[in-house]
């Protein structure tokens, strides 16, 4: 976004709006207030610029000529408006190309769903978190940096509160409130700033989880992944996810998310036991739900320090490693 030819980038455009924005409010200003004024203000600069085309019938006078340049003009005051809002929510905006096309991607990831009508081969369901990406790792790392700012933690708690991490990292442990030592509350803070502040993009791939996925592709398998993750209070989870699987360069064919993965599946009329080739899961509950519907699955328990349930169900295999899971399904290797 630098300038060429004489043409001011975006960023020179925004620091122009936040320089004028300066001279009007300050930053001790209420922010949810300045919010909804400029959001109002470039609601009422949109139905401006719709005017300057006469929508309404009964207000259109036959042969005027439409005023482009005013159309025009209702356009720029939209864009201050929306540089406005920009600063005042405190934006990256040199990441906007980034998030642009990341949200591109979603978008068009939506639009071929809304025409999926059944699936029509042979399937492998795969979950995300801790089956393709390292979240304790990432997680651990995300904490690590920005948590004792955000508990406001002593130096001498800072130091245990890292210790604990680091060996949860370490181990591969199961990560919550108790094991890293703070009230749940606490805990739910750094992972709300591990939600909204991009943390989700920057969590490790595990190593075999590119050949694990170019393997279903050799056996000519759809890769539907479906993780738990909450979108529904976190929206902006999708396009991390989606750029996370852009940066991983990771192949698939279908991002689902539910609570309830076996009647998200139910939901696609994909036929249980013929379909899917088998699901691979980290969570015994979704393990538990994919089973009961007659699914072969395996249950992948990276690390230690959780108590692995025995296979009290036929169709459930434990496995270590997505390398494992491989070599157990050897007879379909193209």
């Amino acid at each position: 976004m630098e300038r060429t030819d004489g043409i001011m980038s975006l960023r020179e455009l925004f620091d122009d709006q936040r320089a004028f924005n300066s001279l009007i409010y300050t930053r001790t200003d209420e922010n949810l207030e300045r919010i909804r004024s400029l959001s109002l203000g470039m609601v009422e600069e949109t139905l401006e610029f719709l005017r300057t085309f006469e929508w309404k019938t009964h207000r259109r006078i036959k042969g005027r000529l439409l005023n482009v340049a005013h159309s025009h003009e209702e356009l720029i005051d939209m864009f201050k408006y929306w540089l406005s809002l920009v600063d005042v929510s405190d934006f990256p905006i040199d990441e906007i190309e980034q998030l642009y096309y990341a949200k591109s991607r979603v978008v068009q990831y939506r639009y071929q769903e809304e025409w999926l009508k059944e699936i029509d081969r042979p399937s492998v369901i795969v979950d995300i978190d801790d089956v393709l990406a390292d979240y304790i790792s990432g997680m651990c790392a995300w904490a690590r940096e920005w948590a004792p700012t955000i508990l406001k933690l002593t130096p001498a708690q800072t130091m245990q509160f890292i210790t604990r991490l680091d060996t949860i990292r370490h181990r591969h442990q199961y990560l919550s409130s108790t094991t890293v030592g703070v009230p749940s509350e606490s805990w739910r803070k750094v992972k709300h700033d591990f939600r909204t502040r991009g943390g989700k993009r920057t969590i490790p791939v595990f190593t075999d989880a590119r050949p694990f996925l170019d393997w279903c592709r050799q056996n000519q398998w759809i890769i539907i992944l479906i993780t738990s993750r909450p979108i529904d209070r976190y929206p902006n989870l999708f396009t991390d996810t989606i750029m996370w699987l852009d940066k991983a360069d990771l192949p698939f064919d279908h991002l689902w998310w539910s609570d309830r993965k076996s009647e998200r599946l139910e939901e696609t009329h994909i036929v249980m036991r013929s379909q899917i080739m088998f699901a691979v899961d980290d969570d015994p509950t979704f393990v538990h739900q994919f089973a009961s519907k007659g699914i072969k699955t395996y249950w992948l328990v990276r690390g230690g320090g959780r108590e692995e349930l025995e296979e009290t169900e036929s169709n459930v295999h434990l496995v270590h490693s997505l390398d494992e899971l491989m070599k157990k399904e050897q007879v379909h290797v193209v």
